[in-house]
């Protein structure tokens, strides 16, 4: 059993909150983050029993009396945008090998930039270029991962791309790693914003200190970095060869064209607990949507649903097959072991 507490049998979790208490509810990703009262068994201690499945992962917290705290009885957490929640894991759930930190394998090295945008949009950002510790000599694909401090920190993105790497179910690759403002995403990733512009200046820059050509270039994203990393690829089909939504939410127009889609490749996946997240919105069905939109254009699609939510443990579990897959599909070339 992975967990003492909360208390685990077959697909029944028991969750137990020790302490005085006029109140105790419960929010995370089975619910959608709306409250579920614990019941009181005896004067200092509330519980509640839910089912899942046995291979699932969510994020919650209790609420005390108004007041939002870790599991106390629970050492498992998890860290994301907004802080630390306390983290379930059901007895077949595992994060791949691969998101760990392996100290005894080679690296690759990060380094920080800032760089402004030339173009009207006024644009002044950290990225962070990652190099594969075999470094191709003259050219190389590429990753660019909308907010790439969160993705370093908080998916494993580092861990992930040392380890694939090195054990060649990945090519050698570099990635950048492209920081946000949290209060900038909604108007940054959407079509319409000069945002592409200037990933463009920011891969010419990133080519110039890498003194190496990037032959194909993938856009990788969660939630709304789903979104425009799909959208970018309409918008520059010519440029970008793939792209990585976890969890995308897709603002498509109706009379939106995915003909560029044709032959790109997309990875693209949601929770099935995804139903009310971000702002309300059912990210599992617009996932669905859009999966059969993107097939029909004749994009190479791989769409996978998994019994999490919509965070950064379900991201950073799910970020191996995402890479394993865009490298080894269509016309890449690069054959895993």
């Amino acid at each position: 059993m992975k967990n003492k507490i909360p208390e685990i049998k077959n697909n029944c979790v028991k969750f137990i909150y020790n302490g005085i208490a006029k109140k105790v509810s419960i929010v995370g990703d089975f619910n959608n983050w709306e409250k579920e009262s614990l019941f009181r068994i005896e004067e200092n201690e509330w519980a509640i029993t839910k089912e899942f499945p046995s291979n699932a992962r969510f994020d919650y917290k209790f609420i005390v009396d108004k007041e939002e705290i870790l599991d106390p009885l629970n050492p498992n957490k998890i860290e994301g945008g907004f802080g630390f929640n306390s983290e379930l894991q059901m007895p077949r759930f595992h994060y791949p090998v691969a998101t760990r930190f392996h100290q005894n394998i080679p690296h690759g090295t990060i380094k920080k930039y800032t760089i402004g945008s030339s173009n009207h949009c006024n644009y002044k950002r950290d990225i962070y270029l990652y190099k594969p510790y075999k470094s191709p000599h003259k050219k190389s694909p590429l990753l660019i991962f909308q907010d790439g401090l969160e993705y370093i920190i908080f998916g494993s993105a580092r861990n992930t791309l040392d380890y694939l790497i090195y054990k060649e179910e990945i090519p050698d690759t570099y990635a950048l790693f492209v920081d946000i403002r949290k209060e900038n995403r909604p108007k940054e990733y959407s079509p319409n914003s000069c945002y592409g512009e200037f990933l463009i200046e920011i891969i010419q820059f990133a080519e110039k200190k890498a003194d190496i050509k990037f032959d194909k270039k993938y856009l990788v994203g969660v939630s709304l970095g789903g979104f425009v990393s799909v959208a970018l690829i309409l918008k520059y089909p010519d440029l970008f060869n793939g792209a990585i939504s976890q969890s995308g939410i897709f603002l498509f127009e109706k009379e939106t064209d995915f003909g560029n889609l044709n032959k790109k490749i997309i990875y693209m996946d949601s929770g099935k607990y995804e139903t009310k997240a971000a702002s309300s919105l059912n990210i599992l069905n617009l996932n669905k949507k859009y999966k059969q939109k993107f097939k029909k254009s004749g994009a190479l699609v791989l769409y996978k649903k998994w019994n999490d939510g919509h965070s950064w443990g379900n991201w950073k579990a799910h970020l191996p097959l995402a890479l394993k897959y865009i490298f080894t599909s269509g016309h890449t070339k690069h054959n895993p072991k």
